[in-house]
């Protein structure tokens, strides 16, 4: 089962009943102060609405389920990880797993002498509890080794932006274009995250969908998925490579 949802993420999410989805894979997007974010007048109002996906998270997440959020900590933008995991854990009251470093070794060099090159964002392992759960370390090893560099399937996740070289994987740099417009994060993200926590047939949500690609990870790997998306260019990116994937499994 694949449902892209076109609209708003807290609206949308309100239709989706308790206690329903087994993981959630996703990156929020992020308040720039830019001038296209109007729709925001303050980052207090950017945390603000973020505490208000966050507890919708907390409502449709199965007791057991696991709930993976890519944030970024980039002293050049208004962004802070840690700020957006605090209300997840203080506030909604969600339970800190485990914190899980994206080591992007190929960065795009920092163009000043103010700070260093920032080559990590941060993905929170959130879960209602710490109990019962079985992480498929064995799974996640044998799709994608080579992020882990050992057998000892650790914390730190090295994937590269895609520097457009044949044996780059995934898509990976953010807030920029490419063949499939916003390029969110590289396939074995979501992919590593729902080995790690999912079996076949359990129900997989994104609801910052962006182009589609934990969407695709979650129909190559057979499990359901629920997008959510706002941006009307980037639904409809979403679902070209979604249909595309089920039309050349036809073929």
């Amino acid at each position: 089962m694949i449902d892209l949802i076109y609209g708003d993420c807290i609206e949308k999410m309100k239709n989706i009943p308790n206690e329903s989805i087994d993981c959630i894979i996703t990156s929020p997007p992020y308040w720039k102060g830019f001038e296209y974010e109007a729709y925001f007048n303050s980052y207090k109002q950017y945390l603000d609405w973020c505490e208000l996906w966050l507890k919708e998270c907390k409502r449709v997440l199965k007791p057991n389920g696991t709930f993976w959020l890519n944030v970024i900590n980039d002293s050049e933008i208004t962004i802070r990880a840690f700020e957006i995991m605090e209300i997840a854990t203080r506030k909604i009251m969600f339970k800190l797993h485990d914190t899980v470093i994206w080591y992007r070794y190929n960065q795009q060099p920092a163009n000043t002498n103010r700070q260093l090159t920032n080559q990590c964002e941060y993905i929170f392992m959130l879960r209602h509890t710490s109990a019962n759960i079985e992480l498929h370390k064995e799974d996640a090893y044998n799709k994608n080794s080579y992020i882990f560099k050992t057998k000892n399937v650790g914390n730190v996740w090295e994937i590269p932006f895609n520097s457009g070289k044949k044996d780059v994987k995934g898509f990976g740099r953010k807030e920029v274009k490419s063949k499939w417009g916003h390029s969110g994060f590289p396939l074995e993200l979501p992919e590593t995250c729902i080995l790690l926590s999912t079996k076949e047939g359990d129900t997989v949500l994104d609801m910052f969908m962006g182009s589609g690609t934990t969407g695709i990870a979650s129909k190559k790997l057979n499990r359901n998925f629920v997008g959510i998306e706002l941006n009307k260019n980037y639904f409809n990116i979403a679902k070209e490579r979604i249909d595309n994937l089920f039309k050349s499994e036809v073929e």
